[in-house]
């Protein structure tokens, strides 16, 4: 039913002031968005402290590189790109660690393919071969979940091979000598039967990166979203540092993001653990510093990650959900649980520019506005926020979200005022330490690269003199078998990874409403010959894929970019509810879904 937006958001506030009445402020969570902007996931994160009243809230920025963050603070203090993508014709070596940029990260992609046809050495890790392989002077093709091992073959290697950077690691490094006597005692035989790499393959790129003056690193989810995902950043991170290759020009350490704001999103504090600028609400002075802000009491008990809402929606606990634009139904794993999870709901609101799967299920669809329909501030994955300014009026019956928020925040009491983008950035800038001297005015042209000095200085590379632990931190980690591979082998024996195409973005709700649904009109299985041969299975046949959380039909494409044993599809459609498949394992320190890793069965589906 159709409803006028002042009965819509009058709707809202009187049920969640009931639900929090009634069984508290817990039982309301907020889930925001990686494609809004910076001011508009600053607000939500600060309706649900200021006016509702706890921490549960997330999004899928936490969800897919959390990893990155967690790990890179282990190690440098930071959880952010060391440097810029304008560095890659400075670099003499580099490395694309889990990432496919030419088709997912389309620009970056570009750089690092011009790179290396003017020299630069290429050395990308990809279970599957990527059309930037084409250029690479090395690939490495792990089985997926053995990243951790494939790096310490890695470190191995140049730590044996004497390309070490004594100097920085004495001058700038703690627990080197534990971590060098915990690599070289890895057993070489076992970690080459666990990758499938061999060790002539991993030798010859550790010459590569060794050899090189400034070595520079990029990785993506096919690093993160692993059972293993954090500690495989914090070894990544380790051999940055030991070979002195962070800190300087065309060098360092640099996440792809997935969505054109994923990195503004956390450092707004779309997070359940940490506040805006990654400030720790926990600590008096800065709960204090945030209740200054803000004029309220903010809450200090730790709030629900997305895994942990739909657990508490299904024991109960959890009443009411806000969703600003995201589509869990089509993105979140075990999307079956999720459907199941979101039912027992007694409200959910989804924030939308389309219709969606997770739309369908809602109590409330509040039509938003698209970036070009509005105002603010992005922060791209190089740590550089830019300001956008609305091309045209938003579609009738349609509003920006950050003014659909303030609305809902007024009508709770709260005074948030009118949705003013360049006065909520003036009030992001005190409450940010690193968005200290961001100011509207000064964000005009190509933006400023955060941290900010008040006097309005951005800086391009990061960890140039110190890192902002004392010193960077050795971490070592064994690999651990996934339990999804250590369960379910037996009788699921292969192993499905996913990315994207070039076509689509994420789960297709923009793309497949234009013109690229006709270069791409389906998701494809990847299959490698051999095991196409044994499954009797021809190309371009229908397959039925089991896992142990559900099952899925795909047409078949026959293709050597995976190694037997190995599959790979795409996830842009639903109807394909590639999801259904994946499982509730998480990565051990920061609960991002292991998406990368399925085991499953196959069988041909007769027509």
């Amino acid at each position: 039913m159709e409803v006028g937006w002042d009965e819509a958001l009058d709707y809202i506030a009187q049920h969640l002031n009931a639900i929090k009445r009634e069984h508290g402020a817990d039982a309301i969570a907020g889930i925001s968005s990686a494609r809004c902007t910076n001011e508009e996931n600053y607000l939500m994160q600060k309706f649900m402290r200021t006016v509702i009243g706890n921490n549960n809230i997330d999004g899928c920025a936490r969800v897919c590189h959390s990893p990155t963050a967690f790990g890179m603070r282990e190690v440098y203090g930071t959880g952010a790109a060391t440097n810029s993508i304008d560095e890659i014709p400075l670099a003499d070596c580099l490395l694309v660690f889990g990432a496919n940029p030419t088709e997912a990260h389309p620009v970056t992609g570009a750089r690092l393919k011009q790179a290396a046809i003017h020299g630069a050495k290429l050395i990308i890790v990809d279970p599957r071969r990527s059309e930037l392989s084409k250029y690479a002077a090395s690939h490495l093709q792990p089985r997926p979940g053995s990243n951790v091992a494939l790096l310490n073959m890695l470190c191995r290697y140049l730590i044996e091979l004497g390309y070490l950077d004594e100097a920085f690691i004495d001058n700038r490094t703690e627990g080197f000598d534990e971590f060098r006597t915990q690599v070289l005692a890895q057993d070489l035989d076992q970690l080459e039967r666990i990758t499938g790499v061999s060790r002539a393959e991993v030798e010859q790129a550790a010459h590569i990166y060794g050899r090189a003056e400034r070595a520079m690193a990029f990785h993506g989810l096919g690093i993160t979203e692993h059972y293993q995902g954090s500690r495989a950043i914090m070894m990544l991170a380790c051999m940055i540092m030991m070979t002195g290759n962070i800190g300087r020009p065309g060098t360092g350490m640099n996440p792809l993001r997935g969505q054109n704001n994923v990195q503004g999103a956390v450092d707004m504090g779309v997070q359940p653990d940490l506040g805006a600028g990654y400030l720790d609400y926990r600590q008096p002075e800065i709960k204090a510093h945030f209740e200054k802000i803000y004029g309220t009491e903010i809450p200090t008990q730790p709030g629900l990650k997305i895994p942990q809402m739909f657990g508490a929606a299904r024991e109960g606990k959890l009443k009411a959900l806000w969703i600003m634009g995201e589509d869990i139904l089509q993105t979140d794993p075990n999307s079956c649980e999720v459907k199941y999870s979101l039912s027992l709901l007694d409200l959910l609101i989804v924030q939308e520019l389309f219709m969606t799967e997770t739309c369908s299920m809602a109590d409330v669809i509040l039509p938003a506005a698209s970036f070009l329909e509005k105002s603010g501030t992005f922060t791209n994955g190089e740590r550089r926020v830019q300001r956008v300014n609305a091309a045209i009026d938003p579609l009738p019956g349609t509003r920006p979200d950050g003014e659909i928020v303030c609305n809902i925040m007024e009508r709770m009491g709260y005074p948030q005022g009118h949705y003013d983008p360049p006065e909520l950035l003036k009030e992001i800038s005190q409450v940010v330490p690193f968005f200290a001297g961001v100011t509207w005015d000064n964000l005009a042209g190509n933006g400023k690269q955060w941290p900010v000095a008040a006097d309005g200085t951005d800086t391009q590379i990061l960890h140039q003199q110190q890192f902002k632990l004392p010193k960077g931190r050795f971490r070592f980690f064994a690999f651990q078998e996934t339990p999804e591979i250590s369960n379910n082998a037996e009788d699921y024996p292969y192993i499905l990874t996913t990315s994207r195409r070039l076509e689509h973005y994420n789960c297709g709700s923009m793309t497949r409403r234009t013109p690229n649904v006709e270069l791409v009109d389906h998701d494809v299985l990847l299959i490698n010959p051999e095991d196409a041969s044994r499954e009797g299975i021809s190309d371009g046949s229908r397959v039925e894929i089991q896992s142990p959380n559900g099952e899925t039909h795909l047409q078949v494409q026959i293709s050597d970019e995976v190694k037997p044993g190995i599959l790979f599809t795409t996830f842009h459609f639903p109807e394909i509810a590639i999801n259904h498949l994946t499982s509730g394992i998480f990565d051990q320190e920061s609960m991002t879904p292991e998406y990368k890793v399925v085991a499953v069965r196959l069988s041909a589906v007769e027509v």
